[in-house]
This record gives C-alpha cells, structure tokens and sequence, in this order.
C-alpha cells in the first residue's frame, strides 16, 4: 500500500535559525544586563578592596602588639609615612601603606623609632582606589579618642597630642603609645586613635584603644551612624 505524501509548507521563508532582528533584539538585551551588572560588580571589588585594607590595617596593629608581648621588644606600625614624614620601603614596586618594625629593646641605641635595616617584620601594600580621611556627613567613631583631624584619614597625634601622625608604638606589655621622629613617647593612653579610610562610596573606620585592642566599622549611611 502507498502511502499519502505530505503536502509542502507553502509560504514558510524559514524552518530554523534566528532573523537579523530577532539577533539584534538578543544583542540590545545582552548589552543593558552588562549595562546594569558591570558597574555592580565593579563596585563590589571596590568594596572588597577597601574592606581588605581595613582588616590589613588592624591586622598590623594586633600583629605589632602580639610581636611586642611575644619578644619583650618595641614594635611601631606605620601607615602612609614613617616619623620623618619620609614613603615607606617599595613593596611590589610602590611605597607600602602600613609598615610594622621590631624597633628593639626600649632604651637601647637601636630602638630610635627609625626603620633601620633589617627591623622591618612587613610591609603591607595600598589597595587602588582606597583613600584616607572621611566621606561627606560621616563623623568621627564615638570610641575614638584621638585628638587628630579626623579628615585627614587619623585621629592619632605625636606626644603633645596636637601635631598628626599616623604611627603608633607598643610596649611589651601590650600598651600603644604615641611618639615622635625623636623618639620621644607618650604617656600611657596616648596611642589611641582612629585611621579612617573610604572609596568615594563606602566608609571604613579602623580604631585602636589605648590597651592595645582594635575594632574595625563601616559607616552605615542610612542610620548615619558607625556600625560593627
């Protein structure tokens, strides 16, 4: 038995693949979600990076202190310059941005607050786009008890509790204290402060009390207040 052939399609201009229009619409939709999620991720690395550096920073400083309990030496932890307002030592191929120094046995001809050859535990370096001082309506942390300007990006100060820096020495029992590019250090309680660093969008705070303990915060915009 023969069977029935089927009738063609008449009129139909294509059985598969996609017209010019059809590809342009998906082309015109591939390019708003990139639109939309590009500067999304760009700005969660941004965060991320400014988030790395904070925890970077009160890691140096928990590093530093534990180092000067561990040895029974003075450990200092520079961010930006050292006490001579001089760069701190290249770490792939920039100047660092924190740099921790095991300065010595306090009292002896080495520990002269300098990062000298050798002295040098680490050097941490910057983070692109990540810069000091503070975001428009952002206020200092409420725990800060630095007496620097604040806009500057830190509270701390030398021993009169007036000129900026942004050093800081422990003792070995633990303790930050303030000093100056003649080694003169501060009292007890004189260390603490607040380095605070944004990337246009978002704000962090890194604090250090006086004792030795650090908090990193965020500025939580909608409250208008620092959070954990």
């Amino acid at each position: 038995m023969k069977l029935a052939e089927k009738e063609p399609i008449v009129g139909s201009r294509r059985t598969t693949g996609f017209t010019l229009i059809e590809l342009m619409v998906v082309v015109a939709i591939i390019g708003i979600i990139a639109a939309t999620a590009i500067p999304t991720m760009l700005g969660g690395t941004a965060d991320e990076r400014l988030k790395s550096t904070a925890r970077d920073i009160a890691g140096a400083f928990t590093y530093a202190r534990s180092e000067a309990i561990r040895t029974g030496n003075i450990h200092l932890v520079f961010i930006g310059t050292d006490a001579l307002g001089t760069a701190l030592p290249v770490t792939n191929g920039n100047p660092a941005l924190i740099a921790i120094v095991d300065d010595g046995v306090a009292g002896t001809a080495t520990q002269n607050c300098r990062i000298d050859a050798g002295e040098t535990n680490s050097l941490i370096g910057p983070n692109q786009g990540v810069a000091p001082g503070i975001l428009a309506g952002v206020t200092q942390m409420v725990e800060d008890n630095g007496t620097g300007v604040v806009g500057s990006g830190s509270t701390f100060t030398e021993p009169d509790g007036a000129t900026p820096s942004s050093w800081v020495l422990f003792r070995p029992d633990g303790t930050a204290h303030s000093f100056d590019a003649a080694c003169t250090e501060g009292a007890l309680g004189s260390g603490g402060g607040g380095i605070y660093i944004n990337n246009g969008r978002k704000q962090f705070g890194i604090l250090l009390r006086p004792l030795g303990s650090t908090r990193v915060r965020v500025w939580d915009g909608g409250a208008t207040q620092w959070a954990s």
